[in-house]
């Protein structure tokens, strides 16, 4: 059953807020191969995020995003789709609904088990902006295209 994302919000932001675990399919391809299109998506509510968490977030104009955290600033974050190139704009904390804490599907979401290598070279990469270098672009639509 589809709803309009106003209803969307309206419900996962009741759910959220009370502490209970909210859970949807996602739709699109800006977060493949990480979560596909009809993937079934967990999130908690979590203000707390960091760099490399997906979150889903509202923006001013209303409209809702399930994207990666790529960077923090004092102000707010800025959020990236994993098949995207650019960044989303900065994001007021405020706007951030939950976290992802559980894919399922067809995706690749094996980036939800966190040791500490794979945190160490993520913060590594968003933090000092690697993901942009032209190099990693290519590689990363490579693996993209090789995972599906």
């Amino acid at each position: 059953m589809r709803i309009n994302p106003r209803e969307f919000l309206g419900i996962a932001e009741e759910v959220l807020a009370r502490g209970n675990p909210f859970s949807f399919r996602a739709l699109g391809s800006s977060m493949s191969p990480f979560i596909k299109d009809g993937d079934s998506v967990t999130l908690l509510r979590d203000k707390k995020a960091g760099v490399g968490d997906v979150v889903l977030f509202k923006t001013e104009e209303g409209r809702l995003y399930l994207h990666r955290i790529v960077k923090e600033v004092e102000s707010g974050i800025m959020t990236r789709g994993d098949a995207s190139l650019g960044e989303d704009g900065l994001t007021p904390r405020r706007n951030i609904l939950g976290k992802v804490v559980k894919v399922s599907g067809k995706g690749y979401n094996f980036h939800l088990r966190r040791p500490i290598k794979g945190l160490i070279s993520k913060r590594i990469i968003f933090s000092e902006g690697l993901y942009r270098h032209p190099f990693l672009m290519r590689l990363g639509k490579g693996v993209a295209k090789i995972l599906g």
